[in-house]
């Protein structure tokens, strides 16, 4: 679901683009997906606006599987500071989770292990305070 080099903590983003090409760059860098799907994440967010900011302080940017994606994999980049996507329930944003999904199928398994452990208080709470990625790393590897 999740490789260890696709975790970042107090990524120094500004803008939302900054923050979704950190989501892409740490998929691509986990050979998730190609440099045209990362470009593709952030066409999206330029053509449909923040659609997948989901939560408040949550986006989960993607792209089309047909765009790029290689396997099923999640980024973790959490912002220094919270950045303004523009939409006007769920901002700003501190949690930026990337999918990349080679199927219908596999996008709905990936959101499905996302919220189970959203849903869960400790681990909801690791992921926005944690300093140490190897304790966010361990959420992913014990809860599926």
């Amino acid at each position: 679901m999740i490789a260890r080099q696709a975790i970042q903590l107090e990524h120094p983003a500004n803008t939302p683009e900054q923050a979704i090409l950190a989501a892409g760059n740490a998929l691509l860098a986990s050979d998730a997906c190609t440099e045209s799907y990362v470009q593709a994440m952030v066409d999206n967010f330029h053509q449909f606006g923040p659609y997948f900011v989901i939560a408040p302080g949550l986006a989960m940017p993607h792209a089309r599987p047909e765009q790029g994606a290689l396997t099923p994999q999640i980024s973790f980049i959490r912002l220094r500071q919270p950045v303004a996507f523009g939409h006007s329930d769920n901002d700003p944003v501190s949690l930026v989770l990337g999918l990349s999904a080679t199927g219908q199928d596999q996008h709905i398994q990936l959101i499905q292990q996302l919220v189970t452990l959203l849903s869960d208080e400790h681990t909801y709470h690791t992921f926005l305070h944690s300093t140490d990625a190897e304790a966010i790393f361990s959420c992913f590897t014990h809860k599926n």
